[in-house]
């Protein structure tokens, strides 16, 4: 009994094996041709809101950091679901095929059962998120994919596990009916040499696949997530591959454009839709917007200015006409993200729907076909893929709100981008050291530049070498020459175009976005 027990385990970790490799196949494929979302990026996005700030900062860094993290629920995604797939195979081996051949003819109907268990808790668990697809498909026919989808990979996992299980079953069960041995010896010896060589298959085809989808992800080798610009490079329009970027996502949307509407729903009298070409035929505008993330630091990269065109975001909501308990605006994104905003800041003329940046269509990185651009914001309410608005009439926490993130106002700051922190400078060679950098207000304007050369001591009002208006930075200027050799302490404060000057106050990025002044020292040499 003991042997039938351990042959029957070992027989259902091989099956389970198999069948998880397939799963990770079909995961791979859907995920690749039809934007389906995996169960790691399903998980995430289900998970991730109900953390808060600082329980997700201590998450990421057990795990390493953000990018680490990424890294790891991408491939280890996959893995624990190999692994969990190969450990539910051998207790079901073990329950299922205890060594008496009756118990395979009832194989497939206790296996049906389990596996709809299993289905039924993947949906209900994940339902509220399987509204996402990353090729542009809309929430609702999204949900219906995504869920075919959870079925027919449990369904895969079913049929791949009960046809390897009775293959292996079935030469046990026809030696305990008194078959000749020997003929039965090679039987098991062929079809050994078949289930390794299945199982290599798919185990390479799973495995390439991954890799595939690893060098396609936001932090791969071909990664960009936490892409920043800073230094004496930066100019005040900044290319799009070089603009920021900061991502929720594994890998992000690559949208059909043909398949993409934009909907404007909820509580409006007039629901609509518009397609890419509908949405370009409509009156359009070009504006200069900075965008900065809410994690950036205080002299941090993580912002970028960029000409946006496309369409205020009022036309749309007017066109839809929406209600008078209509107070604010929802909006979702291709891939499940989701943010609200207050209607009366949606309708504001500054408010746009995107499709192209600094004259180009959107890259994918940065939200094609469409994104929302709400000045004064930080980056997270600028919604990158946005696929629908919906007006309600209460507000409504998107995905970082829900830990507790709040991005409405953008604190003054500015920056240093040249010279460096622990720049050393000799007096023979710059005795006139140019110093410069950006300060930005969200939708304010900066009014003026001031720099210190002793460390706040003293402050001089710095030029202001270009400014493209109240929704972006200022590039700004303050050439210094030492009065001789030493270590200096360099600082930079900004005012907005209301009066109001940058606070001192030394405050980090969570909740609302970081404050204090940027300081660096200068080493003077003869």
């Amino acid at each position: 009994m003991r042997r039938g027990a351990a042959a029957a385990v070992a027989n259902g970790l091989v099956a389970g094996a198999l069948a998880g490799l397939a799963m990770a196949l079909l995961a791979v494929i859907l995920r690749l041709i039809g934007g389906v979302p995996l169960l790691s990026e399903l998980a995430s996005d289900r998970i991730v809101p109900l953390l808060s700030i600082r329980q997700f900062g201590r998450l990421a860094a057990a795990l390493g950091g953000l990018r680490r993290g990424k890294e790891f629920a991408l491939i280890g995604g996959f893995a624990a679901q190999v692994v969990a797939a190969t450990f539910a195979g051998g207790l079901a081996g073990l329950v299922l095929l205890s060594g008496l051949p009756r118990r395979v003819r009832r194989l497939p109907v206790a296996l049906a059962l389990i596996l709809c268990l299993a289905t039924g808790l993947t949906v209900f668990l994940l339902w509220p998120v399987l509204g996402s697809n990353y090729r542009g498909l809309g929430s609702t026919p999204a949900t219906v994919t995504n869920a075919v989808a959870i079925v027919a990979s449990f369904a895969l996992y079913g049929v791949v596990f009960a046809l390897a299980l009775g293959a292996m079953a079935r030469p046990t069960a026809e030696r305990q009916a008194g078959a000749d041995p020997a003929p039965a010896g090679r039987v098991v010896g062929r079809r050994a040499l078949l289930r390794g060589a299945v199982g290599a298959g798919l185990a390479l085809l799973a495995a390439g696949g991954v890799d595939l989808l690893f060098r396609k992800a936001t932090v791969g080798p071909n990664g960009y997530d936490g892409l920043g610009v800073r230094g004496p490079q930066t100019l005040s329009i900044t290319p799009n591959d070089r603009f920021y970027v900061v991502t929720k996502n594994l890998i992000d949307p690559m949208v059909d454009s043909s398949l993409w509407q934009l909907r404007v729903s909820g509580l409006v009298d007039r629901e609509r839709s518009f397609g890419l070409d509908d949405l370009m035929a409509l009156p359009s505008r070009t504006q200069i917007q900075t965008l900065e993330c809410i994690s950036n630091g205080v002299g941090g990269g993580l912002m970028s200015t960029a000409a946006w065109r496309g369409v205020p975001l009022a036309a749309l909501l007017a066109v839809a006409q929406p209600r008078p308990e209509a107070r604010f605006v929802l909006l979702r994104a291709a891939d499940g993200y989701t943010h609200g905003i207050p209607l009366d800041r949606a309708m504001d003329p500054s408010s746009l729907v995107a499709y192209e940046m600094n004259g180009a269509p959107l890259p994918n990185r940065h939200g094609y076909p469409a994104r929302v651009l709400i000045p004064g914001t930080y980056g997270e309410v600028n919604v990158k893929w946005v696929e629908r608005i919906d007006v309600v009439d209460r507000s409504v926490e998107g995905y970082y709100e829900q830990q507790g993130w709040r991005p409405g106002f953008v604190h003054t700051t500015s920056r240093f981008d040249r010279p460096f922190d622990g720049q050393r400078v000799a007096l023979s060679r710059e005795p006139r050291v140019p110093v410069g950098g950006i300060a930005f207000a969200g939708d304010r304007g900066v009014s003026k530049v001031e720099s210190s050369f002793d460390g706040g001591a003293s402050w001089r009002v710095a030029r202001i070498d270009h400014a493209a208006g109240n929704l972006a930075w200022v590039l700004w200027s303050a050439p210094w020459t030492p009065p001789g050799p030493g270590t200096y302490q360099l600082a930079v404060r900004a005012t907005d175009g209301t009066g109001t000057t940058q606070t001192a106050v030394r405050r980090g990025s969570a909740p609302s976005g970081a404050t204090g002044y940027h300081q660096i020292q200068v080493a003077v040499t003869p």
